[in-house]
This record gives structure tokens, sequence and C-alpha cells, in this order.
């Protein structure tokens, strides 16, 4: 069996798979990029078009806060035709007034692409820099993992790694998770549900909501867990709205009845910036927290002409 931690980084990161090297992200990369120029740019940039012609120049983005940069990489695919010069990598910090690219080309398409490039670089770089202050908050004690709560979900994700956050599923194929509405359909036949999607996945995870429901889903996954056939195959209880102390409660009491070894817990759903650090000694392995993608606040840059 692999250490803890390793199987906290297994389950719930998937950063390897978030670059443009991989040809899934690299499309759905492009494919939205396209999507963001074609709606912005429409018939064109009447304003430039009508007063510059054919002109080179040299532009640079500057950040005018600090913070983490991300979507250095991105920003390269909306560039691709233009001179890029890149005086900062993805994940370094920066202050008030750095130069982060350097850009020389054609006015025309530097300034039309101005929005939609600074866009990108502000959201990622904005949730890159507040996953960033959130891990200093829980000081290493805990994994801090965003959700599918997204706006342009694989390169949010990407921002959240590049901020030192795991990522979770990158869709509804990347593991299995039964949630309360499947248990409700299902009548909350745990045993049942398990046995019926223990195969179908390496990574599981079962959603509960109070004592019992822990109590009963660690007890059907520690006896299919003595199942050789499925050593490989890792299972995590995650704790639905449950305030810190009552989770600690039950992890104690888990570990007392020897149900704990063999699962990961998570812990999710009206955690924030306030009560974080409540949950960093409850016991749980990973946070996992909506608002760092849903409600991302950008990182302030701009696009200024040498």
């Amino acid at each position: 069996m692999l250490p803890r931690d390793n199987l906290i980084l297994e389950f719930w990161d998937r950063k390897k798979e978030l670059g443009i090297k991989n040809k899934e992200y690299a499309k759905f990369a492009n494919d939205l990029i396209g999507i963001l120029l074609k709606h912005d740019i429409n018939k064109g940039d009447t304003t430039s078009n009508s007063l510059i012609k054919n002109k080179e120049i040299t532009a640079v983005i500057i950040a005018k806060e600090k913070g983490i940069v991300a979507g250095l990489e991105e920003f390269s695919l909306i560039n691709k035709d233009l001179k890029l010069k890149f005086l900062k990598k993805d994940g370094d910090k920066i202050k008030y007034g750095d130069v982060l690219i350097e850009i020389s080309g054609n006015a025309n398409k530097i300034l039309e692409r101005e929005r939609v490039s600074l866009n990108l670089l502000q959201r990622m770089s904005g949730i890159a820099t507040n996953v960033n202050k959130l891990n200093k908050k829980l000081n290493n004690k805990i994994k801090l993992a965003a959700t599918r709560k997204t706006l342009w979900e694989l390169l949010d994700k990407k921002a959240v790694s590049i901020g030192g956050g795991l990522t979770h599923r990158l869709n509804l194929n990347d593991g299995v998770i039964i949630k309360d509405n499947h248990l409700k359909i299902l009548n909350d036949n745990f045993e049942s549900i398990i046995n019926s999607v223990k195969f179908k996945s390496k990574y599981i995870e079962i959603e509960i909501e109070d004592k019992n429901q822990s109590f009963d889903a660690a007890r059907i996954i520690t006896e299919i867990k003595k199942d050789k056939k499925l050593k490989n195959i890792l299972f995590a209880i995650m704790f639905d709205k449950i305030p810190p102390n009552e989770i600690k409660e039950i992890i104690n009491d888990l570990k007392d009845k020897k149900l704990y070894d063999d699962i990961l817990f998570e812990a999710s759903g009206n955690i924030n910036e306030i009560n974080l650090t409540d949950y960093a000694d409850c016991g749980v392995d990973v946070v996992s927290i909506g608002s760092i993608t849903n409600s991302a606040k950008i990182l302030d840059m701009s696009l200024e002409i040498k």
C-alpha cells in the first residue's frame, strides 16, 4: 500500500493531464479560446481597423497587483502568430509593475485579442492566487481541492493546480462519486450501490450526510477491500455540509472501530475562507471548495504599448 499522502494525490489530482501537450486539454483550450475570440471580435474590431493599417508594434502585459501568475501557456494559444517573450512562468509570484509578457507584431491583431487575452490571464491568475492564499491558511495540514463548479472547466482546474490545489474530478467519467440524489433514487442502499460500481472505476467516493451513513459506508468499504481483486481500488468518503467538530468525532470513532485505514476522507459544502482552518484538524485528507472557481476574483493586469 502506498503512503497515505500518495494515495490522496492519486485520488484527487489530475494536474499531469492539464497542459497543451495533452491532446484532449489542447483541444478543449483551443475550442474555448476560439469561441471567446469569435464572440468578442465578431465581424471585426471597428475602432482599430478604422484607425490603424498594417502597423508593427510592441506591447507588454503588466501586473497591477501581487499574486501568482497562471494562464501563460493558454495565452500563447491565443497569440501563436505573434512574437512572444515570456518574462515569467506559470506559478511564479508576481508584484505590482512586473512585466509578464512582451508581445511584438501586427497592431490590429494585438488590439483585437487584448480583452480575451487579459480575461484569460486575469481569471486563471486570480484563481491560482486565491488557492495559494488558502493553502497558506491550511499550513500544509490537509489538501485543498476544487469542485466541478467551474466557468472555464479544465482551464479553471489548471489554475487551481498552478496555485497548489488539487483538481478533483475533471469530468463525470473521471471516477465515481455516489451523491445524495443517487442514494435517494436507490433508497439509500449503500451495499447494493457500492457493489454495483466497484469494478467501474479505480476511484470511488460516496457522499454522506450524518454519522450513521458514515459507519454504514465505511463498514461496507472495509469489507469490500478484503477482496484481493479490489486491492487497487481507492475509496473515499465525502462529508457533506457536516461541521468540523462532528467530522472529528466521526473519524475518531471510525479509527476505534478499525474502519479508517482503507478509506480517504473529504469535507465539502459550506466551507469558506472564514471557517477553513476549523477543518484543518478535523481528520479529513482533503477539503473541497466550490467558490475558488465559481466565484473567482480576477488578478488585475493591463496591456500597454511600448
